[in-house]
């Protein structure tokens, strides 16, 4: 059966012994954490100055061709003033996977940021934007085990998400944890749950392959 198989990996991942998340990964932790509860923009400021690196791929998100801006931003303050939390804490998630240098992950790496805007777009289908946002979190975050070498349960202590995304995290249950299951089936050619998923979901077969197939789009034009 496919989710007892992904329980069964994933208890074989958590009996290894854990390994202590690096700064530069906590660090992001501590930032997507006061973004999440609103904090006072000094105290994100704050977080953001202590690691250069950080610092600097933040500025050159925010001065990308991409975001269009006709001058330079220059300071910590305007970049998240201008980005809003929103939209730093989309990027930060997205800087959680990318953040690993080691080549062996990017597979993982893809498939995550693959399976967060599948299941956004999918999201928004049926539920409210908070939701669908929500839904690209689980995605990103849903392997996170095998890159930060943690069991989920000790990832999960440390990131404050709602209770329905530690569900669907930890358990594939809730209201969330069957989009991310048909995400894992979609991935998986072996795996027949995909039907049965979709008729619970009330989901066309031609509306999930094309969400897939945008996702994987999308996921292959992110940069790191």
């Amino acid at each position: 059966m496919p989710h007892a198989e992904v329980r069964s990996r994933a208890a074989t991942r958590e009996s290894k012994p854990a390994k202590p998340i690096a700064p530069s990964y906590a660090l992001i932790i501590r930032i997507l954490n006061l973004v999440r509860n609103e904090a006072e923009l000094p105290a994100v400021e704050a977080e953001l100055k202590q690691d250069i690196a950080l610092s600097y791929r933040l500025m050159r998100y925010i001065n990308s061709a991409g975001m269009g801006f006709p001058s330079q931003i220059t300071s910590y303050r305007q970049a998240v003033t201008i980005l809003g939390y929103h939209e730093l804490y989309r990027w930060l998630t997205l800087l959680l996977l990318t953040a690993d240098p080691n080549p062996a992950h990017n597979a993982v790496v893809k498939a995550s940021i693959v399976r967060g805007r599948f299941m956004e777009l999918l999201g928004k289908l049926r539920f409210q934007r908070t939701q669908a946002d929500d839904l690209f979190v689980i995605g990103i975050f849903s392997q996170l085990d095998q890159l930060l070498e943690q069991p989920m349960e000790t990832i999960l202590e440390s990131i404050r998400i709602s209770d329905d995304m530690r569900d669907a995290l930890l358990h594939r249950t809730g209201p969330y944890g069957e989009l991310l299951a048909l995400a894992e089936a979609l991935e998986d050619s072996n795996d027949d749950s995909r039907g049965s998923i979709e008729g619970r979901l009330g989901l066309e077969p031609p509306a999930v392959d094309e969400a897939f197939q945008t996702a994987q789009s999308w996921a292959a034009s992110v940069r790191h």
